[in-house]
């Protein structure tokens, strides 16, 4: 199984994420992304898994692949996120709190800041 008890390593996507039971993230594109469950429990599925997680207190699951992976809480719910790199970890990670429909962005890849430098550089290579 892909989730034991283990200490938290990489850098901090999202912390203390506080999750009422029926909220969900999204993320896509988020492998190697870690999800560790503090309090609560988590209902962790995969695109292209046919198989689901559920994630208790104290353990983790790190996400194994690409495309769309969704976290539901199925009680109140304390959880972070950690990743094996400092950026471009994903490509679009949301929330959505129980009771409502409208997602809040969490982490935007398409709308990562860059340095002076890096904007010259870009707009002198083109």
């Amino acid at each position: 199984m892909n989730y034991t008890e283990k200490q938290m390593d990489g850098y901090l996507v999202h912390g203390g994420m506080d999750m009422a039971r029926g909220s969900t993230v999204r993320i896509e594109d988020g492998a190697g992304i870690l999800v560790y469950v503090w309090e609560g429990e988590l209902w962790v599925t995969q695109e292209g898994d046919s198989r689901d997680y559920f994630v208790s207190p104290g353990r983790w699951f790190r996400l194994e692949r690409n495309g769309l992976s969704l976290l539901y809480a199925t009680r109140h719910t304390h959880a972070t996120l950690t990743a094996p790199t400092a950026e471009a970890y994903a490509r679009l990670i949301t929330a959505t709190p129980a009771g409502t429909t409208t997602p809040r962005v969490l982490y935007d890849g398409s709308r990562e800041r860059k340095t002076w430098l890096e904007l010259k550089l870009s707009h002198f290579f083109r």
